[in-house]
Order: structure tokens, then sequence, then C-alpha cells
């Protein structure tokens, strides 16, 4: 007899099928309305940029030093996930008209306790190996390690902003105009290249993580549709790096943790002071599940073709019925 998963997890991890009307996935908007020309992808790019830059200016109206930089990185963290949660329900709610978006769906959440999971699981095998092979020295525990603010910026606020401004809008507005294959390899390569910001980055970090993150977390999310679970292992990938291991993350500059780790190994082992995610181990582990992601994606009904390719089968369709 073979076993049932729970229901929850049914709810959680597996998205509705491509719709055989529009041949749209279910967190795309219906275009046949009035004001049709509001749900253009170009359109609602641009209203969401617009709103988060509203939002970040009445922020810094109401917080005194914001645009200086002189705000402690907690409340950054948390002024970044209000103006971006609030902009992102602006975008799907009165542009879109989906209530509730498909992939925020409240009923959905376990999803984010299965990417949490995930996301240790992972980042713990890659450490593993990186350790087995004698890339870090551990010098003990730290307990009186102040965990609060890189919990918020790199738990929080990496997790849920950066997801939603990544997959949640980046990825699925190209994916409406370029298909999944397409929308996963330029909202990859553009997440990869936004860490050249941080402080300790680098070419091969940031091409590292557009390998290894960047198209990883697009097709996980084109697989369920869920923001939920890729919030969850991206805030869980940083928290077991960072603040529980103490080892760099994606040359941020934090590199302290609960555990006082050492880099000891050489930089392709290791990342250096980019952190694990410039590793060849991770990049080499990370693109393997990016792989067997493609591969399930491949075979599920969650792959969204090219608008021009919708076009051609829709009037094809037509065509056959008249």
């Amino acid at each position: 007899m073979t076993p049932r998963l729970p229901l929850w997890f049914d709810e959680a991890l597996e998205a509705p099928a491509i719709r055989q009307d529009d041949l749209r996935s279910c967190d795309m908007p219906r275009q046949r309305v009035r004001f049709g020309w509001l749900r253009n992808p170009l359109v609602r790019l641009l209203v969401f940029g617009a709103t988060v830059l509203l939002g970040s200016l009445t922020a810094a109206t109401f917080v005194p030093g914001l645009l200086l930089g002189e705000v402690s990185g907690s409340i950054l963290a948390v002024l970044q996930v209000v103006i971006v949660v609030a902009s992102y329900l602006v975008l799907v709610l009165a542009l879109e008209g989906r209530r509730p978006p498909d992939e925020l769906r409240p009923g959905r959440w376990p999803g984010l306790l299965v990417g949490l999971a995930l996301g240790a699981l992972l980042f713990a095998a890659c450490f593993g190996i990186i350790a087995l092979f004698g890339g870090y020295r551990f010098e003990g525990v730290d307990p009186g390690y102040q965990w609060l603010e890189p919990v918020l910026m790199l738990g929080v606020g990496a997790g849920v902003a950066e997801e939603l401004i990544f997959r949640g809008v980046l990825f699925r507005l190209l994916e409406e105009w370029l298909g999944t294959w397409f929308a996963a390899g330029i909202s990859g390569l553009a997440f990869g290249f936004l860490h050249l910001g941080n402080p300790e980055a680098t070419i091969w970090g940031a091409t590292a993580i557009a390998l290894e993150a960047g198209v990883m977390f697009a097709l996980l999310y084109a697989l369920t549709r869920s923001l939920w679970l890729v919030i969850g292992f991206h805030a869980s990938w940083n928290l077991v790096q960072g603040p529980v291991l103490g080892v760099p993350v994606s040359g941020s500059g934090f590199s302290d943790g609960w555990l006082n780790t050492v880099t000891v190994g050489p930089d392709w082992l290791t990342g250096g002071s980019f952190g694990a995610e410039a590793s060849l181990v991770t990049v080499a582990l990370l693109v393997g599940f990016t792989i067997f992601l493609a591969v399930r994606l491949q075979h599920s009904a969650q792959v969204v073709e090219p608008v021009w390719s919708r076009r051609m089968e829709l009037r094809d369709r037509q065509l056959s019925a008249g």
C-alpha cells in the first residue's frame, strides 16, 4: 500500500496546472477585462517599482536618519519587508485582481516549514562536505552572540523582500512574456549580480549565486507556485550559514555566528570571504539540485510557454474548432 502524504502537504506544495483556456499559470491574471492594459507586465513592473519608491520616501519622512544610513540594520530590515509586502499586495490585489494570490494564499503557509527544512538540510550538506575536506575549523561557541540584527537582515529581510521582488515580481512578469525557462535564466542572473553591491562581493561569487540560487529558486517557485516555500528556503539557508554556523553570507560582511567557525581552506573549497556560495562544492550540489528541479518541472504541468507560442496554439485551437 502506497503511503499517502498529509493533505496539508498537497495544499502547500502542489499548484494547479496551467489553465487551458488561456495557457497561463495560476499566478497570472486574466487579460480579458476592462482597462486590460493595466495588466501588461511592463506596466505592472513599473507600478510595483513606483510603489516601492513611494513607500521608501514615505518611510524616510517618518524615520529620521534613514536616507543618511543612520538607522540600525534591524529597523532597515523591518521597513524593507513592510514596504515590499505592501507594494506586492497593491500589485496582485489592485492591478491583477487576484484575491487572494495563490502563491501567498494563507492556507499554503505550511510550505514555509518545508522551505525552512529544505534550506537548512542543503546548507548543512554543503557545510559538512567543505568541513570534511578541511575547509573549516571550529573554535568553540559564542554564548554572547548578538543575533537579532543578523536574523532580521539575513533571514526576514532577505528571505521575504528578495523573494517577493525576484520570484513574485521579476520572474513571474518575465514568464508571462518569455516563458518559464527564459524567465528563470534572466531573473537568476539579475538575482546573482544584485550581490555585486555587497561589501565582500566578487564576480565569481555573484556568478555562482546566479547559477546555484537564482535559477534554482525560480524553478522551485515555478514547480510549486509557492512564495511561502522559497521564502522559507532562502531565509533558512542564510540563517544556518551565518547566525548559526558563523560562515560569511554572500559577501554581505556578516561572518559571525553562534558557532565560531574559522575558514582555513583554499577559496575554491570554502568560497573565501564571500562565503560558502562561492565554493565549488556548493555550486556542484545546488546546480545538481537545480537540474533535478528542471527535469521535474519539464514533466509537470507548470511550464509556461512564451507569449508567441501561446498565441499560436490558441489560434490553432480556434481554427480547428471552426
